[in-house]
């Protein structure tokens, strides 16, 4: 097994002796010490190249090397995914899940090189501010929360992906479906409860054989190589601007860490493989055309793939809260923030309460179990007065003190007319709301009358005698209403 090998790589500092660290947006290492800067030295190539796929699954010809030939690794008690890092940075705490790593360290195991690196595009101060906007923005989360994140660390790290490119021929066979319709006689009932004969179209499919061979490109699938993270999050970190990636230099390492691949290059291939499924079936339905199409067998086979083993930037922060761990990663060149994240459970149940205080409140108003204190100078302006004015749900309206008097009715005597024309007119109100047919509105118009008749019958005495002179107004218009509507079925 042929392994190339990178020439030993020191980053010492010029002018003190420190050590150099990538400066992320730049091409420089500069020194947190003394402020100096070196330019990192150009490759040979500017562009990453494409490796061929068959020529590396043949293990015999595989070209192997570490990171760099000074790169250390260790493994995470924790998470087991394998940390590498460039002397004299050490292992620390693991990036992925926070735990402290004690094992002991040694040269970086082989891995296929990678053929490019996409440099981090901004600082641990920037990726700290997002992290706090993001913070910000999460609702229900517990009021400690935020302080207690902010105190955990925050760690640069290479993440191992496969691109792979193939041109793929697919043979098909399938069917052709083309609509047309036919005409439908059913009955059905009308508004007046009567039996009809209706007509109507219905749409029918004719099926065709159909089968052929469709080729597709793809270019540039991305297939994170990590187990250490949640592949579907890494995919909602997309997209990547694969083409700022520069040859791969060990320098862009230099204060960051970096894991080697998980998933081998064979398997990266059977996961971009079901990738590109769905393309493929879209392709071969539009081969197939018509209205529409199924699809009964697709036969794939693979031409001139090629693959590019590179490493993608992410700030990644493990934090514990209540003795759970959370994770958050930041995709180092777009900034764009996703994590885990714990909830108040006081804070949801107390949104809980107030939307189920609200529904009932709208429930009971609409049922008629809740009364409203009623005003005829309350009532609002009607732009349209051919519009019914209905009384709330079971209102009963106050009436105003009055101080002893001999000659004050009794309410017992007074009331009864009001109180049965307050309920006849919520009856034809609640039966308003529901009428349709001609007698369904007749029926709403008697029980307006009888309300009118009702409320003119309170005496002058009464407390509630003028409240009930403006009732019988409203009501007049309301009956109007519905007499228009009797006119209408008639």
């Amino acid at each position: 097994m042929a392994a190339t090998t990178s020439p030993t790589r020191r980053f010492p500092c010029q002018s003190c002796g420190a050590t150099l660290e990538y400066d992320p947006g730049s091409k420089d290492l500069v020194c947190a010490y003394c402020g100096s800067s070196q330019a990192i030295a150009p490759t040979l190539t500017e562009q990453v190249t494409e490796q061929t796929y068959a020529h590396f699954l043949n293990e015999k010809h595989t070209q192997i090397a570490a990171l760099s030939q000074s790169a250390m690794e260790a493994t995470c008690p924790g998470c087991q995914a394998s940390i590498t890092f460039e002397p004299p940075d050490v292992a620390g705490d693991c990036p992925f899940c926070g735990t402290a790593i004690v094992a002991q360290t040694h040269s970086a195991n082989p891995v296929i090189t990678p053929g490019g690196v996409l440099p981090f595009q901004f600082g641990r101060k920037q990726a700290q501010q997002k992290i706090r906007h993001w913070l910000g923005k999460l609702r229900f989360a517990p009021n400690g929360l935020k302080k207690m994140a902010q105190n955990e660390k925050l760690q640069g790290v290479y993440l191992p992906f496969w691109t792979y490119d193939s041109d793929t021929s697919n043979r098909y066979k399938g069917q052709r479906g083309e609509y047309y319709y036919v005409t439908v006689t059913y009955t059905d009932t009308d508004s007046e409860g009567k039996k009809v004969t209706k007509t109507r179209q219905e749409r029918r499919t004719r099926w065709h054989s159909a089968s052929g061979v469709v080729t597709k490109f793809f270019d540039d699938i991305l297939i994170a190589a990590t187990e250490a993270v949640n592949t579907k999050r890494l995919e909602q970190l997309e997209p990547w601007n694969l083409e700022k990636i520069a040859p791969y230099d060990p320098s862009y390492l230099a204060g960051f860490k970096a894991q080697r691949y998980q998933t081998n290059l064979k398997d990266g291939f059977e996961i971009a493989k079901s990738k590109m499924v769905p393309d493929i079936r879209s392709a071969i339905c539009r081969d197939i055309g018509g209205d529409t199409q199924r699809i009964h067998s697709i036969k794939t086979t693979y031409h001139q793939t090629t693959f590019k083993h590179i490493l993608l930037p992410v700030w990644m922060a493990s934090y514990r809260f209540k003795n759970k761990r959370y994770q958050v990663m930041i995709n180092a060149q777009t900034g764009e923030v996703l994590g885990d994240r714990p909830w108040s459970v006081l804070k949801i149940a107390a949104a809980v309460l107030s939307v189920s205080l609200v529904a009932l409140v709208i429930f009971l108003a609409r049922t008629g179990q809740l009364s409203f204190d009623f005003r005829p100078e309350s009532q609002p302006r009607r732009s349209n007065p051919t519009q019914p004015v209905l009384p709330p749900p079971n209102s009963a309206p106050t009436t105003p003190a009055q101080p002893p008097s001999e000659t004050t009715p009794s309410p017992t005597s007074t009331d009864e007319a009001f109180r049965r024309g307050i309920n006849i007119a919520t009856n034809a109100a609640n039966r308003t709301q529901t009428a349709q047919s001609l007698q369904e509105w007749e029926q709403v118009a008697n029980l307006w009358i009888q309300s009118i008749e009702q409320l003119k019958q309170v005496p002058a005495s009464s407390p509630n005698y003028a409240i009930a002179q403006q009732k019988v107004q409203n009501y007049q218009a309301n009956l109007n209403y519905a007499r228009q509507q009797i006119e209408q079925r008639q």
